[in-house]
């Protein structure tokens, strides 16, 4: 089922353009030995492999909807990939990174970032920075 953001980038391309899109994503996932040439996608979709260019490297609205729908192609192999990662966790040998993952995929593990700033001349009270302050003060007035 298409995503709002995916009809309204549809909204604003020609059929054309939705059919190049899907063959460019559909060639994409295809193995090496199968992949068609630009020129034929171009053909297939009538146009010029010039505008097939164009439209897959300056079109905004055209990268951004065949980006939505490659995430719709993949999307189909979730539950294969949560296969695979289960076959990587239960193993004889379970991968750390594979577990690290699926922590992280569910929210379990996070990564921490402490930031200490230790000033080394200590704290400093109101009557020190009065002090400081004078002593700056009559410095300046010397320099006059």
């Amino acid at each position: 089922m298409a995503s709002k953001r995916q009809r309204e980038l549809e909204s604003k391309l020609t059929s054309q353009q939705q059919k190049a899109a899907f063959l460019l994503v559909e060639n994409d996932l295809r193995d090496n030995a199968d992949k068609r040439t630009q020129e034929e996608i171009a053909e297939e979709v009538g146009v010029t492999y010039k505008t097939l260019w164009t439209w897959r490297k300056q079109n905004r609205n055209f990268i951004d909807y065949k980006n939505e729908i490659a995430d719709d192609f993949l999307a189909e192999y979730r539950s294969g990939v949560y296969g695979q990662l289960l076959k990587l966790i239960n193993g004889s040998q379970p991968s750390v990174k594979a577990i690290d993952l699926y922590l992280k995929r569910f929210g379990l593990l996070t990564e921490k970032q402490v930031i200490s700033n230790e000033d080394s001349t200590g704290s400093r009270s109101n009557a020190d920075l009065v002090k400081e302050l004078e002593e700056l003060d009559d410095l300046l007035k010397e320099d006059d």
